[in-house]
């Protein structure tokens, strides 16, 4: 028995060494190359395995959320998309240059590989298949075509679910929203460099006998960026709060449009912070300027009064009149409404117009001696029609009195210009304003002695498409200056 054990022993390594070695030379050197190149095919998918368990990069992520976007802009391609078959969507997707793994593109890296493991399954055809070398390498085979499949399937999965992720259909307002916050930070971030320019300007602070123009350094549409950045600054951090916390579950499941969110927005506590820390000195500056326009017009309006020189009021004393109504119309209401400031430039104002109206008074023999009828100046293609429009007005105010002379002497004030309005609690629109302002002088008889400039203002409206024309003021001249 124990012969026979041993007999059947040698017989079977005999048998299998046999078998080892019945692999020609030929087949033998293609097996070793192609064994070789399994090793390079399972090292490349291995590496594609890792991205598809990865799922699709941030690139892919926006790339998806992109054409997911223009389904939903178009419901007949959407519905033609979601009704064709994964081959025929990735084909799609492909065409439309959206290559969301390694499956799809020009250069289809599973194709590849599976043309490189025909090239070993050429070889294991040509060889005995019970040969321990082929059984192995037949197995290596198999197991990365198996890899390959469940790797492209993983990868359509991946596909299909960032695309769900990416459906804004239940979010129709987050490309809006996220556009209106984006601009809320824009405006924050634009205002900081101005309120620096303001605090600088401080150095720029003339003496007592000039108009500090604020607005030569600062424009008054820059300056009415800072007032609304200013008031609306709060109102902007509470709104994107709320849509961050709305639009969290999109967030949570979308990488592209997560980073679409937090781009910008990400910065909005160090851009309040530095709100908070800049616009102080440049109100600062804002009051400063006022204050000293204050005491130019007190100064100049003594000057007039004692030289009995009325061209002060219509130069100096109108510059600064001018310069201190804009700063307060445009000075932020946030500040404005906080103690002390509001009555500071309630001071301000009602002391400059009380100076300017004991001045007129003063002076008025004066003012209206030296006072008259303006050229006829304006020559656009509308003048006539503005004349006409004046006159029309003056009429229906002043029925049966005598218009002796229009004259349009300038040219018209254009105002352009957008901003960020809460129309309602929680709807953030930017509203454009755009007008523009042209003033008519209609001469007409007082009295005997005395005749008075009518002045006619008219303001169109482009955003409204209304115009408004109305009486502005009321100056009297001398018949003789006629």
């Amino acid at each position: 028995m124990l012969i026979r054990a041993v007999t059947a022993i040698f017989l079977t390594f005999v048998a299998l060494s046999a078998t080892a070695e019945q692999l020609p030379y030929s087949i033998r050197d293609d097996v070793r190359r192609q064994t070789q190149n399994m090793a390079e095919i399972e090292r490349e998918l291995g590496q594609l395995s890792a991205q598809v368990q990865a799922g699709p990069s941030a690139q892919q992520q926006a790339l998806l959320a992109q054409f997911q976007s223009m389904l939903n802009a178009n419901p007949q391609l959407k519905a033609q998309f979601e009704a064709a078959s994964p081959e025929e969507q990735s084909a799609f997707m492909v065409q439309m240059g959206i290559a969301t793994g390694a499956g799809s593109g020009q250069m289809n890296a599973y194709g590849w590989l599976e043309q490189r493991l025909d090239s070993v399954q050429q070889v294991l055809n040509r060889a005995p298949p019970d040969h321990p070398d082929i059984v192995a390498l037949q197995q290596r085979v198999t197991a990365a075509r198996n890899t390959i499949a469940s790797s492209e399937s993983a990868e359509e999965a991946n596909t299909q679910a960032a695309l769900a992720a990416n459906d804004l259909s239940e979010y129709p307002n987050f490309e809006t929203d996220l556009a209106t916050a984006e601009g809320m930070a824009t405006e924050i971030a634009y205002a900081l460099p101005l309120l620096q320019r303001m605090s600088s300007a401080q150095s720029d602070q003339p003496d007592l006998e000039t108009v500090w123009l604020l607005t030569n350094q600062i424009s008054s549409t820059e300056l009415r960026r800072v007032q609304q950045t200013i008031d609306n600054a709060d109102g902007y951090l509470r709104q994107i709060q709320k849509w961050d916390q709305q639009y969290q579950p999109l967030l949570n499941e979308s990488a592209a449009f997560k980073n679409k969110w937090y781009v910008n927005l990400q910065y909005m506590p160090q851009l309040l912070a530095k709100l908070n820390a800049d616009a102080p000195a440049a109100m600062s500056v804002m009051l400063q300027c006022l204050q000293h326009n204050e005491r130019v017009v007190n100064q100049m309006v003594n000057d007039a009064t004692a030289r009995r020189a009325v061209a002060y009021f219509d130069g100096g004393i109108a510059q600064a009149q001018r310069e201190v109504a804009t700063l307060e119309a445009l000075y932020p209401l946030k500040v404005v409404n906080a103690a002390p400031i509001k009555a500071q430039l309630t001071t301000i104002q009602n002391n400059i117009a009380n100076s300017i109206a004991a001045g007129l008074v003063a002076l008025e023999d004066l003012i209206v001696a030296e006072r008259h009828m303006p050229s006829d100046a304006y020559d656009g293609e509308d003048a006539n029609t503005l004349k006409q429009k004046a006159q029309a007005l003056v009429e229906e105010q002043f029925p049966g009195q005598e218009i002796m002379e229009l004259a349009i002497c300038c040219e018209w004030d254009t105002e352009d210009y957008e901003e960020l309005v809460e129309r309602v609690p929680g709807e953030w629109v930017r509203q454009r304003f755009h007008f523009r302002d042209i003033q008519v002088g209609v001469l007409m008889p007082l009295n005997s002695e005395r005749l008075v400039i009518r002045v006619v203002g008219v303001r169109q409206n482009f955003v409204t498409d209304r115009e408004i024309v109305e009486l502005l003021r009321e100056l009297p001249m001398l018949r003789e200056s006629l």
